[in-house]
């Protein structure tokens, strides 16, 4: 694994930690009104599939990518599509697709700039890996922070 890849693999491991957690725990939203783990592990793979199946195979030097689908449409989209699939399973498609796409990016060529249709200036693997590594952040500490709470919680509770 190089570097540019080596961010997207540390939610490959933050994920398999949270395959040790009850289906309730991964569907509980880790705030009012946001996102349970399940969905924003969902949210996670779905972009991860569209970027591995439309655009890593079209990264080569001066090429022109599709453009992003809107992100709110697209996000509800990826969100109906896990009605009636367990947490669990959703996650284990995450690492699965994760794990792929990363071999997928490790084979393109490591200086090809490219465009993507409708963003403004170049872009490259290294970009895209690095967008999504903060991306992943974001969602990790959101899940991270749900979780502490939750270990919390439940510890007062058996305290009572």
């Amino acid at each position: 694994m190089s570097s540019r890849t080596e961010g997207l693999h540390e939610m490959v491991v933050f994920s398999e930690n949270l395959l040790n957690y009850d289906e309730k725990t991964l569907t509980t939203p880790v705030k009012p009104g946001k996102w349970s783990i399940r969905e924003i592990m969902g949210h996670l793979y779905y972009w991860d599939r569209l970027i591995m199946e439309s655009m890593v195979p079209l990264m080569k030097n001066g090429a022109v990518l599709p453009p992003f689908p809107n992100p709110d449409i697209y996000n509800r989209a990826a969100i109906a599509s896990l009605e009636g699939r367990r947490a669990l399973r959703i996650i284990e498609e995450f690492i699965s697709v994760r794990n792929e796409f990363i071999r997928q990016l490790e084979k393109t060529e490591k200086e090809a700039v490219f465009r993507i249709s409708g963003s403004k200036g170049e872009s490259s693997t290294e970009k895209i890996a690095a967008f999504l590594t903060e991306h992943d952040k974001h969602h990790r500490e959101q899940m991270e922070t749900f979780l502490e709470e939750h270990q919390k919680r439940e510890a007062m509770a058996r305290k009572k």
